[in-house]
This record gives structure tokens, sequence and C-alpha cells, in this order.
């Protein structure tokens, strides 16, 4: 169905205590790596995240499939909240929701074949039987442009590419739906980087998948992305349509890292006003009070000191978090 939610995720809290002591047994401060978010994402689209380093983008993509448990909201996946589910319950749902990980060689074991890490998880989610399975493994790789002879390798056989095509393929073994790309060529050469992302839509083409692309990369997730979701020390700054945000982002934090991008065109390039923030990002255990990202904005005003600023909407698909903007 057009523009159906798959995902609707609502206040979202994930945060970590950290434990002191001799033993480690006194909580001491706590993390609020991602401090009440909400967005929806829709069936067969592409939802960039983006943001600095501890921004909290990876704690997100782990928190909605439930590698970590999230500390309050709720994950609204196909109409269930997945955040109430135990871990029996959980294994119904977690077919349908996969994860690409930034560090392809560590997602990968190493004492695994190739035909037995894509193998496993049919194995673990009892699909297809026994001697279907090499049939179904044997057709992912070929659609990754991976030949049949390399069932019988080992993860360090191969390059950097060719590792990210076996994690996607560990991936798409279980016929998912919803799959959060974590950084997923960060790590490769350039070269192979957008051979990865041409894969990436093919595969969402062939099989109608919903990605979460979380990247660093705006120039990149420009590219895949439908919308784009900006975040900013656990919270989120902006939420719009690509091609918008780009056009005319809202948030200072948003301007700031559009500037960084390049342009190729050298003309253009020159001419253009780079926007330099100052500071590094704060530390998401004494997080600065009033708005986030007051000590870096050259628009702070007296109210950026003493209220946080909520998301709102603008205009249609576009909210921002920003008093600049307040109704």
């Amino acid at each position: 169905m057009e523009n159906e939610i798959i995902l609707e995720v609502q206040s979202l809290k994930k945060y970590f205590s950290i434990k002191s002591g001799l033993f480690a047994s006194t909580v001491g401060d706590t993390v609020k790596a991602v401090d009440d978010i909400s967005f929806k994402v829709k069936k067969g689209e592409t939802v960039g995240l983006v943001g600095e380093t501890g921004s909290g983008k990876t704690t997100v993509g782990r928190t909605i499939i439930k590698l970590y448990e999230p500390t309050a909201g709720s994950i609204i996946f196909e109409g269930i909240d997945i955040a109430k589910l135990n871990e029996n319950e959980m294994k119904k749902v977690r077919r349908k929701l996969q994860m690409i990980f930034q560090d392809p060689y560590a997602s990968l074991d190493p004492r695994l074949t190739v035909e037995d890490i894509v193998k496993e998880p049919m194995e673990i989610h009892n699909l297809y039987k026994p001697n279907e399975r090499k049939e179904r493994a044997t057709y992912i790789l070929n659609l990754l442009g991976l030949d049949p002879e390399h069932l019988t390798r080992f993860p360090h056989e191969f390059s950097g590419g060719q590792r990210q095509r076996i994690g996607l393929a560990r991936a798409l073994a279980v016929e998912p739906e919803f799959i959060v790309a974590d950084e997923p060529v960060s790590a490769l050469d350039v070269s192979i980087q957008a051979q990865i992302i041409n894969t990436f839509e093919d595969l969402q083409e062939k099989f109608n998948l919903t990605y979460l692309f979380i990247s660093h990369d705006l120039a990149m997730v420009k590219h895949i992305s439908n919308s784009i979701i900006v975040m900013y020390l656990g919270r989120i700054m902006e939420i719009a349509p690509s091609g918008e945000i780009y056009k005319k982002p809202l948030h200072p934090y948003t301007q700031a890292l559009i500037s960084a991008v390049p342009i190729p065109d050298p003309k253009v390039e020159k001419s253009r006003e780079r926007i330099l923030l100052e500071g590094d990002i704060s530390s998401n255990i004494k997080l600065p009070k009033g708005c986030r990202f007051r000590p870096r904005c050259k628009y702070a005003m007296d109210i950026c000191k003493e209220v946080e600023p909520v998301l709102e909407e603008t205009e249609a698909g576009h909210s921002v978090a920003c008093h600049l903007y307040k109704k």
C-alpha cells in the first residue's frame, strides 16, 4: 500500500548507566545517547539519519531492532509495539528486521565459511528445507555479484567490498522487510562505495525493502534517501525530504553540515561560504541547559539558554527544533 507507515518511533529513549566503584557496582552518571525522539518511516522508502560522531545515530539503529533494549518509548513496527516484546516474542519479528554493520569484517564470524554465514539465519528462523538453504545462499550471492565458488571460502579471503556484500547476503537470507544500514560503506574505498550503494538501490527495487541509512556523508545520504533526519546529541534537529533539506536547510546545525559537502564545480565551490562550527560536540553526560546546540550556534538567543526547543513542523513534511522558527 502506497504511503503505508512500516515503522513509527515514539518518544524513544536509550540511556546508558556508567558504573563506578572498585567492582563497577555503583551506578554513576547516565549517558543520554538517544533522548526522546519520534519519527515515521514509510514502506519502501529510504530514510537517511545523519549527524556527527556522538550524535546517537548508531544507538538509534541498534535500539530500533532491539540489539539495545529501549529505556522508554515505543517502536511500532507493522502495527506492533516491539519495545514491549520479550526475547521469545521478538524472535518472530526479528526476521523482518535486519542490520548491516559498519565493519564487515568484525561482523562476520571468521571461523565460518560464507555458506555457513548465509545459511545460519535461515536455520535460526527455520526457513526453507535443509537441502534448499544452499540453493538460496547461492541465489543471493549471485544477486550480489559473488560466485558459487565463494561459498567455501572464509571472510579473510575477501576484499572489504566483498565482505560487505556477504553481510548484506546474510541479512537478505531471511527475506527481511526493514534493514538498518549503519555506515555500510564508510570503511570501503571510494571506488567501491558507489557499487555498494547501487546494489542497495537495486535490491530495494527488487524486494521492496525499506532502509534506515545511517551515515555522516551527506552527499551520499542525499543520493540514496527519500527523507533525511538530522541528529545532534541524542535529539532530532530537523526532518525533511532530502531535496528540500538541501535547498532550504533551516536549523543552523543542518546548514553547517551541508556547507561542508563539496560541490563538483570549482567556481561554485570557491564562491560559496563555508559555515565553520566552533568547538566539539558536547558530552551526553553533562548536556547544555536549554538548546543542546547553543554552545556552537552563532544565532543563540536568551531563550536558547533556558528552553530546549521542540521539533515542530514549519511547512508540510519539514520539521525543525529551533527557536528561530517558533510559531
